[in-house]
């Protein structure tokens, strides 16, 4: 035994004295071999009590969407950017179900003060079953099981994600059992719609889904426009009727080489759809433009894929903005490509609508932030003052760990912020407003500069403009591009004179010939872009063309 192993045992013993019973495991981050005890071998089906790269056959065990999490946090402690950790992950069982567990540790630090052994105890919070509590009906752990049974069995399924709208208003106004009594009515109605033709859940918060074999798209959307007709009406609720706001998306797969997590991705789009854009009348997911369901998910599967492979199929590109005056090079948007060997070069209209809402975007997101930066940082030795414009998501702008992400990259790359301008895209005016205005003036005090994009469509465009003070904002390119009707030339000349008087910068783009840049000659503009001055091209072509 050598002498570091032995240190890695006697702190294993210390901390199985301390641990009172719970599950221990020691981690040496210099062999990057992982000590666990034999229950937890048994428990989790791992290959030995001594595992080598035991970190990384640990994190398959963690459910999908805490993985990013845990990344995280082990890359802290492994870099001993933090000396102890006390999180709760679901995490796989040996026969398949979750378990949430509360990892609890710290960190040993060697004479240089780099970690040496990263060790704690693991407190099981109890197994997580298959039925909810509160409706009866299998939860989401359950829905996830016959998802992948149906996918796997190749099985013909229609789902239907649905949701009641402003629940939180609801608890708020009339508690939480009244609230819980509103998810029974609920869960009893769609069980008495589906009756023996599927099975119904109640996944997180007030959503529910169903999936049969049974019933064509055509009839399960006749059963959920039921379902909205008697929210609409009113549900008997402790001797009140409740009326109810329901929105819904559907998917029809017949199994393919995707999982459970595309189909989820996608069905949530659909149900997103439905809420913010219909009305609540059921979307279904009918695929990209140009190819069908099951080539959709496919697509999106494969997307899903790349990004957990470090985006080894995306790459960016870039159109340059001009001033409007001088109409030279001022900043560059960064712009995704994917390419792929079955569906060659696809538009991430394709896939990132759905992938928004997916917890993979965000890291698709940092990995744009990294790479714009890389390729800005070569183009700031020549032009110090150009401008480097990213888009970012509502999944990115809500994470918890946006600024440290954006303090690391930016340390990393060594990009200055000054030079950095975040694009919010139509998408994250979705996001509650008191959190969105406090996270834009966070990004604005870190010199960060907000442009909002699509400027003049939407949900409450003057309000976000009043309230959240971007830099910058950027026309609804519908606009531009119909610019010869009058009603739309009044539009862009009134909306950028209203954003000039707030002291807001505007930037036209769709910018597409000569007739549209001599419409807003003399409109109060300050860039514009669009294929009239360039297309996005390769940061080499900028470099040779405009510096």
């Amino acid at each position: 035994m050598t002498k570091h192993r032995k240190i890695l045992d006697d702190l294993f013993n210390a901390y199985t004295m301390i641990g009172r019973g719970n599950h221990v495991t020691v981690y040496d981050a210099k062999d990057k071999v992982t000590r666990f005890n034999q229950t937890i071998v048994e428990l989790f089906d791992l290959p030995g009590e001594y595992v080598l790269a035991g970190n990384e056959i640990w994190e398959n065990h963690i459910h999908p969407e805490d993985q990013n999490q845990y990344r995280r946090t082990m890359k802290a402690l492994l870099n001993g950017e933090v000396k102890g950790y006390d999180l709760s992950y679901r995490t796989r069982l040996k026969d398949g179900s979750y378990a949430i567990i509360r990892y609890i540790g710290s960190t040993v630090f060697d004479s240089d003060g780099k970690p040496d052994i990263i060790g704690g105890i693991m407190i099981n919070e109890g197994i997580t079953a298959v039925t909810d509590p509160v409706t009866l009906l299998r939860n989401q752990y359950g829905f996830f099981r016959d998802l992948i049974a149906a996918i796997e069995l190749k099985r013909n399924c229609v789902i239907v994600l649905c949701g009641i709208n402003h629940m939180n208003k609801i608890n708020e106004e009339h508690g939480y059992l009244f609230g819980n009594s509103v998810l029974q009515q609920t869960a009893w109605i769609l069980q008495e719609l589906v009756e023996q033709e599927g099975t119904v859940y109640r996944l997180d918060g007030a959503k529910f889904a169903f999936l049969t074999e049974n019933l064509s798209p055509e009839e399960v959307a006749v059963k959920y426009e039921k379902l909205r007709r008697a929210a609409q009406a009113g549900l008997p609720v402790e001797n009140v009727r409740q009326v109810l706001s329901i929105s819904g998306g559907m998917i029809h797969f017949a199994g393919g080489s995707y999982d459970e997590r595309t189909i989820h991705a996608c069905l949530k789009f659909a149900y997103s759809e439905s809420k913010f854009y219909h009305n609540g009348k059921l979307v279904n997911y009918n695929g990209a433009i140009g190819r069908n369901t099951h080539e959709s998910l496919e697509l999106v599967a494969e997307v899903r894929d790349d990004i957990l492979m470090d985006c080894e199929n995306f790459s960016l590109r870039y159109q340059p903005v001009f001033n409007a005056d001088t109409e030279k090079l001022t900043a560059i948007e960064a712009l995704l490509c994917w390419h792929s060997e079955r569906f060659g070069d696809v538009p991430p209209s394709a896939y990132v609508p759905v992938l928004e809402r997916d917890f993979l975007f965000e890291e698709l997101g940092y990995w744009i932030l990294r790479h714009a930066m890389e390729d800005g940082l070569k183009l700031l030795a020549i032009k110090p003052d150009l401008m480097l414009n990213v888009n970012i998501s509502p999944a990115q702008i809500v994470d918890d760990f946006l600024f440290d992400e954006i303090d690391k990259i930016s340390k990393a790359v060594g990009f200055p912020l000054k030079n950095l301008c975040f694009e919010l895209t139509q998408s994250c005016r979705l996001i509650e407003p008191d959190i969105l205005r406090r996270i834009v003036r966070a990004l604005k005090r870190k010199g960060i500069l907000c442009l909002i994009d699509d400027f003049g469509s939407g949900v409450a465009s003057i309000d976000f403009l009043r309230d959240l003070a971007p830099n910058f904002i950027k026309l609804e390119r519908d606009y531009i591009m119909n610019i010869k009707d009058a009603g739309n030339l009044l539009i862009v000349r009134h909306l950028s004179e209203l954003a000039a008087e707030l002291g807001t910068k505007v930037c036209i783009k769709g910018v597409e010939n000569s007739v549209i840049r001599e419409a807003i000659k003399t409109f109060p503009v300050t860039n514009v872009q669009g294929n009239f001055y360039s297309e996005a091209i390769q940061l080499d072509e900028i470099k040779e063309k405009y510096l």
